[in-house]
């Protein structure tokens, strides 16, 4: 190999290193990242329209026991409000959502695949604050209309809630 082809070959080397990822997906991770977060920033606000709207039109959100029965975005929202602005388990507030372990696949060009961790927190007797549950969510997301969308959301508790009251 002659120094011209190795350099040629070098520069070729360096330029493929040096191509960004496949088109969208460094702003399709943000826009999923956001929609992760959202899920916890509208239950946060007591926003359970917001929430609903987090969810593809035929999305599904699944929470509780295994074998529980899907609801649609909508349905989710108000089971949200029963079990949040009702305070069905008594938490005191202010209360909120922490995320972490957030792992996001891409199946194709619009859907995803994404599996994430939340800490519930509450304040404890003594006012400090203290992790209530822990969740796992795995999530196929779809983007719909532009944004990226949850056509299902399933909730498992790893530190479950305490009965509701």
């Amino acid at each position: 190999m002659t120094l011209r082809q190795a350099g040629g070959l070098l520069a070729a080397v360096l330029l493929a290193a040096c191509r960004p990822p496949a088109p969208g997906r460094g702003e399709d991770r943000a826009e999923i990242h956001a929609l992760l977060v959202d899920y916890g920033r509208t239950l946060d606000a007591r926003d359970f329209e917001g929430f609903a709207a987090l969810f593809a039109r035929d999305g599904v959100y699944v929470a509780g026991a295994p074998g529980a029965s899907p609801l649609s975005g909508a349905e989710a929202g108000l089971a949200m409000r029963r079990t949040f602005a009702e305070n069905a388990l008594g938490f005191a507030e202010p209360n909120y959502h922490l995320f972490f372990n957030e792992i996001v696949e891409f199946t194709g060009p619009d859907s995803a695949t994404a599996t994430s961790q939340s800490l519930f927190m509450v304040p404890g007797d003594d006012g400090e604050p203290r992790a209530a549950m822990m969740a796992q969510y795995d999530d196929a997301l779809v983007r719909e209309g532009g944004r990226w969308k949850f056509a299902r959301r399933t909730v498992r508790g790893l530190m479950p809630a305490p009965p509701p009251r």
